[in-house]
């Protein structure tokens, strides 16, 4: 049986560790699949089938997985001493000495047919980084592939410091074709190195876990608008719940829940309480299961100043709820405007001035849940591209 290894940062909750899971466990159906996590711990491990193989790291890489609080928190004097020599080196020189130790000290992992690096190079002065170089050099691989999870169109990762990385993979692979497009657009050097490839959804277990219990129900004689993310700066939320103020006003039967914490939240409390909607915008907190939340509301809000290829995008479409998104590369290419979803300009007005017609036009979501019922919801086409590449 061929083998593959994924290359990450830790099992944490987020997009990236959400779908490099979701691959894993669809390729173990097909592959021997493994995965080299730098700090091998956090929720989403659980998530695992007993296929995939967890590698194990030695301690410079859990360092550099971990947080400076969490290398404080480990109590071991040489994790915490060694995270901070990490995070000062990297912010004033490069983060290339902190990463080079640690490979120093990594065994070779030898006898694959396909290594991906599943996290881009972050900015130089990043700690948690190197996935790349780890492929590069930490690994025997007969391919050896980058797989991009960001716009280049709205964020720059220092294309300077890290394209030579990307010049040693075999081939790039980002998430959507847009990305993908943006990418090589500003990348012409990589170019002929480039392809795409849908996130791997897990769709058995959404319907699955879909059509359990509630923590939080909704109103039934409301029309409930739903978002599930992480609280931070660009998932804009603050900004609309500025522009969809008056609309919420004059509209008391409509309520917007959020699931999810971060760093934004005192903000997104405080713009809540200033507006005057603690009774028609409900913080839920995180929910380890936000499938119900989805299915059962009338629209899932996407609000960002910039998305790559966001898994709520397709977790909505399975279940046949319509989305309501600023617009981005992934959301002009994954949504389809006025059929199964609806996408505004990505500034405050835009969003006030579209979801103002959502609003007084109902009948246009109830048309896009139906035309959700067409939606074919697998990962044939992900696994074929994977099927490419270990050719």
């Amino acid at each position: 049986m061929k083998k593959i290894l994924l290359v990450n940062k830790s099992f944490e909750l987020g997009g990236i560790q959400s779908s490099m899971v979701n691959m894993a466990n669809e390729l173990s159906k097909h592959y021997e699949v493994h995965l080299f996590v730098y700090n091998p711990s956090g929720v989403m491990k659980e998530r695992l089938n007993d296929k995939v193989k967890v590698l194990d790291t030695s301690w410079r890489f859990k360092c550099l997985g971990m947080t400076i609080k969490g290398a404080l928190k480990s109590k071991s004097i040489k994790l915490a001493a060694f995270r901070v020599f990490a995070a000062v080196w990297s912010k004033l020189f490069t983060n290339k000495l902190p990463l080079n130790m640690a490979i120093k000290h990594q065994p070779k992992m030898v006898g694959y047919d396909l290594a991906i690096a599943y996290h881009q190079e972050q900015r130089k002065t990043a700690v948690v980084s190197g996935f790349a170089r780890v492929v590069d050099r930490c690994v025997e691989a007969k391919k050896k592939v980058a797989w991009l999870h960001f716009d280049s169109s709205t964020i720059d990762l220092d294309s300077e410091f890290n394209n030579p990385f990307y010049q040693k993979m075999d081939q790039v692979v980002c998430v959507s074709k847009s990305l993908m497009e943006n990418f090589a657009n500003a990348h012409s050097e990589l170019s002929d190195k480039m392809d795409y490839c849908y996130n791997f959804m897990l769709y058995d277990v959404i319907k699955e876990k879909s059509l359990q219990p509630q923590g939080v129900e909704f109103p039934s004689d409301k029309f409930v608008c739903f978002s599930a993310c992480r609280l931070t700066e660009e998932k804009a939320l603050v900004r609309g719940i500025s522009a969809m103020s008056g609309v919420l006003k004059e509209h008391p039967e409509v309520v917007w829940y959020i699931a999810g914490d971060g760093t934004e939240q005192n903000n997104i409390e405080t713009a809540i309480k200033e507006n005057g909607l603690e009774k028609q915008i409900v913080l839920i907190g995180h929910q380890s299961n936000p499938y119900p939340y989805i299915r059962n509301a009338n629209l899932v809000l996407n609000l960002s100043y910039h998305e790559a290829a966001p898994m709520v995008f397709f977790e909505s479409k399975a279940l046949r709820t319509p989305v309501f998104a600023t617009k981005t590369a992934s959301a002009t290419e994954l949504l389809t405007d006025n059929t199964d979803s609806f996408i505004c300009e990505n500034s405050e007005s835009g969003i006030r001035e579209r979801f103002a017609w959502v609003v007084e036009n109902r009948d246009a979501v109830k048309a896009a849940k139906l035309n959700l019922e067409k939606y074919e919801a697998n990962n044939d086409a992900s696994v074929a591209k994977v099927g490419e590449l270990i050719k």
